[in-house]
């Protein structure tokens, strides 16, 4: 389905002002089962969860409430039904705050995490990146956290997307360079690695690129 790629890359067109990773995905199992997740450039992965752009789309799944897709009118909806046309569309793993309220309990892991939210009428969205796994750093958060940090935004649905060492955000700075601007956990020889992803969400400036 997607091939994996430094997330700078995929959100290197002028016109696209930040980006974060979406969807979890895995790599496909050898004859004997086995999968190779030494992460590396184009390696071919199996994205997991809906996924698409320009209304067509490359990894499709039955009926969730953990997608995250975009109508013809640009507004932001959670939770796809067999009939819906999605014109861009992702996936999390859980929705962690729905009607305002938080679907998630008190408690458990704190890891790297990535959260994408909407106000009331999925007009105004929120992109959330949380850093962890450093010591003295960031720990991370825990999804009752997580959630708690977007309904203090103004979310009135949020849904927890991939997390850890794939949570990162990219900003276009004013030189017009595209940089991660949060500190992703993985490492390589003791320095951060951008980790390489199947597919990132960018902001696109629709009147194209800023002057």
């Amino acid at each position: 389905e997607a091939s994996l790629t430094d997330p700078r890359e995929m959100a290197s067109a002028p016109s696209f002002l930040a980006f974060i990773n979406t969807n979890p995905w895995d790599s496909f199992p050898d004859a004997r089962g086995r999968r190779n997740r030494r992460w590396h450039s184009g390696q071919p992965v199996d994205i997991h969860g809906l996924a698409g752009t320009r209304g067509k789309m490359r990894s499709t799944v039955n009926p969730s409430n953990t997608s995250v897709w975009f109508d013809a009118g640009g507004r932001v909806r959670f939770g796809h039904e067999a009939d819906d046309e999605p014109e861009e569309a992702t996936n999390g793993f859980q929705m962690i705050l729905s009607n305002g309220a938080l679907t998630v309990g008190e408690g458990g892991a704190r890891h790297p995490r990535t959260a994408i939210g909407s106000d009331r009428n999925g007009e105004v969205l929120w992109l959330v990146v949380v850093d962890g796994r450093q010591s003295g750093y960031s720990e991370g958060m825990n999804m009752f956290e997580l959630a708690s940090v977007m309904k203090g935004l103004g979310c009135w649905t949020a849904t927890n997307m991939d997390g850890g060492g794939s949570s990162v955000m990219g900003l276009r700075d004013q030189d017009g360079t595209m940089k991660v601007v949060n500190r992703p956990s993985d490492r390589f020889l003791g320095r951060v690695r951008i980790l390489p992803v199947p597919m990132v969400l960018t902001i696109r400036a629709t009147a194209g690129p800023r002057d």
